[in-house]
């Protein structure tokens, strides 16, 4: 998969100061990719940013004040014996459910596609080079497979939104996660794509190995199957980004000199830093809304069981 064919150019100079920091004005497409004739719109900085704000204006329109909840909000709710709150459960026809486990199945199909072209990437570059060399692609030659591989990851992140229609045609409500989530991740990768970012193989590789997990784990609960385990879904999740924002500032202050030089490159790994804060915030505070009630609903539960017991 060589590089080749510079393309596109911003008109506007003066956003483009913004966007193209440190950066020759123009993307390089990467060979193979399905579609070339539509990469310059794809690419141009107008798209995830339009796509970002109208994806937004969607939510805000359209989430309803008193959204249903899942089959897991409802189980926790019956816990605490909040019956309310189980009539305000969310169903699905056939028709849905088939749409939800296709939009999983796809989903996991292609995180696991993704992930295994990243795994074999690294395995090439670390038998043709040394350690330092590859983890700083001192020759550019890791970016002939990461360049391609994270076109296709930005590009999911426009896919991704289904996540957040899937909610709202249920009745229920997009959470401020879901929203922050789905929208700083078109912008924060194409970000990274568009300024050759070579760390971004930290999300394109640990994001999509999660992504496998999770979707598959959703596709499952789609069709009525109960696997375990969901709290880990998100403790894995929260770990990568925290392992993922190490690595990060490890190639923006820590790497030996002239590992990660290119400015715009810097410009871009600081805006996906950036996102990524306030993200491990509202992951960490969902993780602890969602799951500490549970541990409480069943330590009262315990309890009250063994009071009657002793009575």
């Amino acid at each position: 998969m060589g590089l080749s064919k510079t393309v596109g150019q911003a008109s506007d100079k003066n956003i483009c100061m913004i966007f193209c920091k440190g950066q020759p004005i123009g993307q390089v497409q990467p060979e193979g990719i399905l579609y070339p004739e539509y990469f310059d719109v794809l690419v141009n900085w107008r798209t995830p940013v339009s796509v970002a704000a109208l994806y937004v204006l969607m939510v805000v329109l359209l989430n309803p004040k008193q959204g249903k909840v899942s089959r897991v909000v409802a189980a926790d709710s019956a816990a605490k014996g909040d019956n309310k709150k189980q009539q305000e459960l969310s169903s699905s026809s056939p028709a849905m459910t088939a749409l939800v486990f296709v939009h999983n199945a796809i989903l996991c199909v292609y995180s696991a596609w993704t992930f295994y072209g990243m795994f074999f990437a690294w395995k090439k570059a670390f038998a043709t080079h040394t350690f330092m060399e590859a983890v700083c692609d001192s020759d550019n030659t890791f970016w002939d497979s990461l360049g391609y591989y994270s076109y296709y990851f930005y590009l999911s992140k426009y896919y991704e939104i289904v996540d957040t229609i899937i909610i709202l045609l249920k009745g229920r409500r997009s959470s401020l996660l879901q929203t922050y989530h789905h929208a700083g991740a078109i912008f924060t990768m194409y970000m990274g794509f568009n300024y050759r970012a070579h760390p971004i193989w930290i999300f394109t590789t640990f994001n999509s190995f999660i992504h496998t997990i999770m979707y598959a784990y959703y596709a499952a609960t789609s069709v009525g199957l109960k696997p375990p385990g969901k709290k880990y879904l998100t403790s894995m999740q929260i770990t990568q980004f925290w392992t993922g924002t190490a690595l990060a500032f490890w190639y923006e202050i820590g790497s030996p000199k002239g590992c990660f030089t290119n400015p715009g490159s810097r410009f871009a790994i600081w805006t996906v830093l950036a996102y990524v804060f306030p993200l491990i915030y509202l992951f960490t505070s969902f993780a602890s809304k969602m799951y500490g009630n549970r541990v409480k609903a069943a330590a009262a539960a315990k309890a009250t069981s063994q009071q009657k017991k002793v009575l």
